[in-house]
């Protein structure tokens, strides 16, 4: 009787634990949803609010930079090919075209691809292939920034995800 009760509550803690982990996920789901349509509409807004861009195409550059050494070769050219003042410069003076837009993004994924697992090469090509299509279907460019950002980030989160996890493995395998 009382292993009974035992089993109960637990299966009432699993379900709550899997209740709780789904509101979470549709939390998560929904703010992204918000976070990406915010960001669309600043940058189709009359006139363009590229502010926010330019941080998040800086904090693209910093998750790159930050896997790699100081003094690295792949670090500086990064530092040196993901210039922000530039960047920055260009965007707000439409001086980028989409076909320029297009190589900083093909540049951040061939970047994601050198530092990441090569078992995620085709997830990422998926990635930057639906970019791609989305560019060559003539689409605005306010369109192309919010899923630009949000298939880098996800590349660039599954490599440190990557690295946590070969961390956590060594850690268990010393212990």
């Amino acid at each position: 009787m009382e292993n009974h009760k035992v089993e109960e509550k637990n299966t009432e803690k699993l379900m709550f634990d899997k209740n709780i982990q789904k509101l979470n996920d549709q939390v998560e789901e929904n703010f992204k949803f918000a976070f990406y349509n915010l960001l669309e509409e600043r940058i189709s807004s009359n006139p363009p609010d590229y502010d926010w861009l330019i941080r998040l195409y800086g904090e693209i550059k910093l998750k790159l930079t930050q896997l790699l050494r100081d003094g690295s070769h792949l670090k500086k050219e990064i530092n040196e090919s993901m210039d922000l003042e530039l960047f920055e410069q260009m965007i707000k003076n439409n001086a980028f075209s989409m076909d320029d837009f297009h190589k900083v993004i093909k540049y951040v994924f061939s970047k994601c691809k050198q530092l990441q697992s090569p078992g995620r090469d085709e997830e990422t090509d998926q990635r930057l292939d639906d970019i791609s299509e989305l560019v060559n279907s003539g689409a605005a460019f306010g369109s192309v920034v919010p899923l630009f950002i949000r298939n880098a980030n996800y590349c660039l989160d599954l490599i440190y995800k990557d690295i946590e996890n070969l961390a956590d493995v060594i850690k268990k395998t010393k212990n």
